[in-house]
Formats: structure tokens, sequence, C-alpha cells
């Protein structure tokens, strides 16, 4: 059926969803409904008190640490999650019902993997394995039964039935629920990458941030002796992965399988990539070749060996593959090549990192809660729904400009980006809908440059408006640029004999005619401001950081005052002016304008000192250093500077800080007196 060219008249805000929506030059009946869209909130409501819960605790990680202790325990999620996804289900419960519903803990990460589509879709078809059988059974999450085992009020999982307890109990050999709380003796057990034997003894947190939830967990193996690392681990999987395929196993690599463009399965597509890019593992040690009664593990180690169990070597061959005549410059990797290798840069059996993943959902679950959306009864009367309807239509609204916006990033806010998140959960549907309306399969891409990401925001809110006659976003952000050009202008005085303008406020001359695509309403403003949650502002102490920031400060400084001035031209942007001006007073913070954004406080506490450090440095003539030390009792930031360039006479000077910003005191120590783990680098 062809899409009207009219839009829907409407008198009021709508509080139900219409028969269908225009997509691409066809309907469609609504991808999405309410009824999802409250499970939906009502499950990252959960998510939102589940960590509540973590960081309350008195005892482990917690009592030092609420950051870390979160971290800490969504690395235990994750290795949760992957024992249940390799269990084998099927003699227990044909199918998948309530019995098979894992705890909220693994939820949350199958949650977020379901939020990477192209990588759960690829994973799911890569090879023949338990685990991807079992992923293409999960790929639709069933959020209605899920919800309905959350209670209403208080977002704490309802007690499991013992058959569902016992049969997460019996697969994965784990416990039904995860504590709270980790200490310090807390172990896992862990494969070295090296002679794969089992370590029993991994601590999930060390001294000096060594422990396995740690960023910088290194091991001894109990049997070999050798240090290794996660990257050391995700190689391990990529050697093993090439001897299954040289065995005659069905094995497709991360990001070859599907399509760039479409995101359609395509392995002849996948093979020819392949062949190419691992020409130079090829000429060397055979990787396209089979074993021909080679000993598999034999072979993945002399393999691993060769490549020093490192991601980074594994993309400069790739790279001398596909471009054997150009010099290897790891500042500009080819993005496929560099994605493929980074997908073994982990431990694990997804091609992405879940743990960071889960984290950077974590910042999108804040905005629900700031909204208000995740709390209970919050929409629980049709007359309180418009903001879902409108959610809903407007991210329908959104397809239908990423059908003819071909080429480039569309940026969704918060409203929408709730209803996609909600559609993603429901893969084979999700799959099928866009391939059909987009004529292609969206990512939903969650490590965007800030630069990248404002300037696809930007093209998103000029397209949205030229297509649909009403702005985008009324959240206070950046307004609308001038949709009419200087001569344009000049070209209207002239003929309506240069009048002088009416410059009454904005709020008297609007006019919504598309109450289903924006509200006027201040109380509903925030919920189009630009949805940040994939952004990716690196090092955001760096300079760049800095410059990118104050870049979009003063293009919105400059849009605001257009916007003022041509309020009774276009008095939307009238409106967004002075919602900018308002809310700006009220501490609403402009998008893709906060470096810090999706960190937590040590983070953004090791980020200062380690500013603070390379000041000193310089200052000095000095090499600075700065070091999270991340223990059992404390975190600490640790700032060192060269005791010879300092000029203290051969004693070092220490700024310790903790990660709640008390007043830093200087210490001087001598190297004896250094601890091991602080020795200069």
């Amino acid at each position: 059926m062809q899409a009207t060219d009219q839009p829907p008249v409407y008198n009021e805000y709508p509080t139900e969803l219409p028969a269908g929506f225009p997509i691409g030059g066809k309907n469609t009946t609504p991808l999405v409904n309410v009824t999802e869209l409250q499970a939906h909130l009502r499950l990252l409501g959960a998510f939102s008190k589940l960590k509540y819960d973590v960081q309350q605790q008195e005892e482990g990680v917690a009592a030092t640490s609420k950051d870390t202790a979160w971290v800490v325990f969504v690395n235990r999620a994750v290795e949760r999650f992957f024992k249940w996804a390799s269990a084998s289900w099927d003699h227990h419960v044909p199918g998948f019902d309530e019995r098979l519903v894992p705890p909220l803990d693994v939820v949350m990460v199958w949650h977020t993997y379901l939020l990477n589509p192209r990588t759960f879709l690829e994973d799911s078809r890569r090879m023949s394995t338990t685990y991807c059988s079992n992923l293409t059974k999960i790929h639709d999450m069933p959020l209605t039964l899920i919800s309905s085992l959350i209670d209403g009020q208080s977002l704490d999982p309802l007690p499991p039935s013992t058959e569902r307890q016992d049969i997460f109990e019996r697969v994965t050999g784990l416990s039904w629920p995860l504590p709270l709380i980790t200490e310090g003796s807390d172990c896992l057990s862990v494969p070295c990458p090296f002679c794969r034997t089992v370590n029993h003894l991994v601590r999930w947190i060390a001294d000096g941030g060594l422990g396995y939830a740690q960023a910088s967990f290194k091991h001894r193996c109990e049997s070999c002796n050798k240090q290794f690392t996660k990257p050391n681990m995700g190689m391990r999987r990529f050697v093993d992965e090439v001897s299954m395929r040289r065995s005659g196993q069905r094995v497709f690599f991360p990001e070859t399988l599907l399509d760039p463009p479409s995101g359609t399965v395509n392995e002849k597509g996948a093979d020819q990539f392949v062949e190419k890019a691992f020409k130079m593992l090829d000429i060397q040690w055979n990787v396209l070749h089979p074993l021909f009664g080679k000993d598999p593990v034999a072979e993945a180690d002399a393999l691993g060996t060769a490549l020093n169990f490192d991601y980074e070597v594994l993309s400069d061959q790739m790279h001398l593959g596909v471009r054997p005549m150009h010099r290897v410059d790891r500042a500009h990797r080819m993005p496929r090549i560099q994605r493929l290798s980074v997908a073994y840069s982990f431990p694990g059996l997804a091609s992405i990192d879940l743990v960071g993943a889960v984290l950077r959902q974590a910042s999108f679950i804040v905005k629900m809660d700031e909204l208000g959306w995740t709390r209970p009864g919050r929409f629980d009367l049709a007359s309180d729904s418009a903001p879902l309807v409108r959610s809903i239509a407007r991210y329908h609204a959104f397809l239908d400009l990423m059908s003819v916006q071909v080429g480039i990033i569309c940026v969704p806010t918060l409203d929408i980006d709730l209803a996609w998140h909600t559609h993603q959960l429901k893969g084979n549907a999700y799959r099928g809908d866009t391939l059909q309306y987009v004529k292609r399969y969206p990512n939903h891409d969650d490590n965007i440059d800030p630069m990248a990401l404002s300037t696809a925001y930007d093209i998103t809110a000029k397209a949205w408006k030229a297509r649909y006659g009403v702005p985008y976003s009324v959240c206070g952000c950046v307004p609308d640029p001038d949709s009419e050009s200087r001569i344009s202008r000049f070209a209207s005085k002239i003929s309506s004999g240069l009048k002088k303008r009416d410059e009454s406020p904005a709020s008297k001359t609007l006019v919504n005619n598309r109450p289903d695509l924006v509200s006027t309403e201040d109380d509903e403003a925030d919920c189009s401001h630009p949805s940040e949650h994939n952004i990716n502002y690196g090092d955001p102490t760096h300079s760049d950081a800095k410059l990118k920031k104050e870049h979009r400060e003063v293009k919105t400084a400059k849009c605001v005052a257009s916007a003022k001035k041509g309020a009774s031209r276009d008095p939307w942007r009238g409106l967004q002016a002075e919602r900018n001006e308002k809310r700006k007073k009220d501490g609403h913070k402009e998008a893709f304008a906060d470096p810090y954004y999706g960190y937590d406080s040590t983070e953004v506490t090791a980020m200062a000192w380690q500013a603070r450090a390379e000041r000193v440095g310089q200052e000095a003539g000095a090499l600075a250093v700065v070091q999270v030390v991340q223990g059992v009792e404390e975190v600490v930031v640790v700032v060192a500077v060269a005791a010879d360039a300092a000029g203290t006479n051969g004693r070092g000077i220490w700024a310790m800080e903790t990660e709640y910003l008390r007043p830093h005191k200087l210490m001087t120590v001598s190297e004896e007196e250094r601890p091991q783990r602080w020795v200069r680098s």
C-alpha cells in the first residue's frame, strides 16, 4: 500500500496509535506498541534498581568504590551470560518459555547484546556451536513475559519458580542469584591462552587494578608461569577458530558475514574478504589451507606465538594482505579490518565487548530515569500515554527519514531511541521490517566520535524539519538552522514593501500542526534531547575534546541569536531559542558538548589528575605518570613526577587523591619507599 502524501490531522496530543505509518513509500502497521514500550521501561527500571542495590552495599568493593562495584558486577554478569547461552537447553524445555528466562543480571547482558543487532545476528551464524545455535533461539526477547516477572512497584525480580531456578542452576552450574557483594578473595576459573591450563585462582579484584574485572588485568599462569591479559585470551579464540576452519568446520570471522551496506548475509562475500585479508597470514602460516592431519591445537599454538597473541599484530598482517604496497600505519586503519581484529581483543564468546557495552548502555537508562519514564505507574493510565504514542510515531518517522537519507547516520532523540531499542529487541522482526521498509539492516553503533555524531545529528534535524515541517528537538539544545536563504529573505522584504517585522514572542504565533511528532509542553521537552549514549569522546582531557566542546557551544550561541532574530518568520526556532536560554539557567547541558558524558566519577578523577600530571611534567621538564590503583580497600589516583627533573634531590613528589576528590596531600618518598606497582615508567 502506498503512503498518503498528507499528514494525519490531530486536534490534540494523540493517546492512541493510528492503524498505520508511512515508511519509505509504503504503509505499515505499528512495528512496536505502547505495551511493549511499557514493558521495556519496567525492565530498564529493574536494571537501574539492580545497579542501585549493588552500589549501596557496605561490604566488599562497594565499601570503597561504588563505581568499581558496578563494573565488577557487570563483569560477573557477562561471564554468567556466556555460561547460560552456551548450555544445552533442549532436553529441559522445547522452545523458549518462562522456565528458561534467566536471572535479571543475565537478562541485562542479553538485552545489551540484542541492541547490537548486526553483531548478534552474525554471532548466531558464524559457527555451528551450541552457543551460536542458542543465540538463534533468543534472538527475540519476550519483553512482556520478562516484565511480568518483575514487581511493578519495587522493580525487584519476583521469586523464580522452583523449576525455573532449577533449570538455570542445572545447565550452568551456577547459583541463581549473583551476589551483590564481591570480596577480594572471590575468584573465577580462566584458561591460560598460552598453555590452555585452567587457572582456578584468578581474582575478580586485585591490588594494582590487576583483577579480572579491572582494566589492567594480568595473571601469571599457575602452570606455564607466563603472564597473560584479556587481549591474549581474545587472540586464543582467534587462533582456535582458524584451526576449526582448517579442520573443515563451518567458521566465519566477525565483520565478514554481513554485507556492510545492507546487513544481509553474504557467505560468498565473506569468503572472498577473508581470502584477501588473510593473504599474508596464509603465505606464512597456511591459515587458508586444510590441516591435512596436522594437530589443530599445535597449529593454533604456533599461529598464536607467531602473532604474539596480539590483535594489533593480527591487524598489521591483514592490512599487509589487503594493501601489500602500503606501509602499515596503526593510526589510520581500514575500519572493517580493524573491527575484525578488535573483535579478538577481549575474552568471551561474543564479537563485542559486552562488559563495555552494558556499561555504556547504563547512560541511556539514567536518561530514562531522569525523564521519570521508569517510575512505577508513570504510564498506567491511558490518558498519560501521549509521550509513548508520540515516541512510537516519531520512531516510524525516523525510519521513514532513514529510508531516504541513504549513506547518512541518522541520530535519534531519547524518545525515538527508546522505541528503536524496543524494536531491536524483537530481533527477527526488526531485521525483516528494516530490510523491507528501509532497504538495509541498521546497526546501532555505540562508539562514535562526538564531532561525527553532532554533525550527523544536525543533518538529521535539518532533514526532519524539511520533511515533516516541525523541529526534531525542542529540549533547549541548539536551534534548527535558518531554513531560508538570505536572498529569499531579501526578496520577501521587497515584495512586502519592507514592512517592519513582527517581533512578538514566538509562543504567541506558533501553531503545532503535528502534535503526533512534537510537543510544546515544557514538561515533555527533555524526551526530545539527542541520544548520546553511543558517543565516544576518547580522552576528555585532551585538547581536541576541549576544542570540540567549544566548537559546539559557539555554534549553539550563533543559532540561538539567529533564531531569536528570526522568530517571527519561524516561530519554532523562536521557541527553541527561548527554551535554550531558559533551560541553560536550569542546568540543561548542550548535547555533544560534555566530554565527560558517560564516564563514572573514578574515571573523571583519573583523567583530571592525568591532565594535571602532564602540566606538572611539562613545567618540570619531566615525564609525568598517572595511575589508578584500584585495591580492595581504596581507589587512589597517583601522579608521579620524575625526581631528578623536579629538583627534589633524588626524592620524588607524589600527589595522591581519592576518587571522591578530597583535598590532595603531597608526600615525599624515596625510591625504596615506593610500592612496586608505582615504579616510574
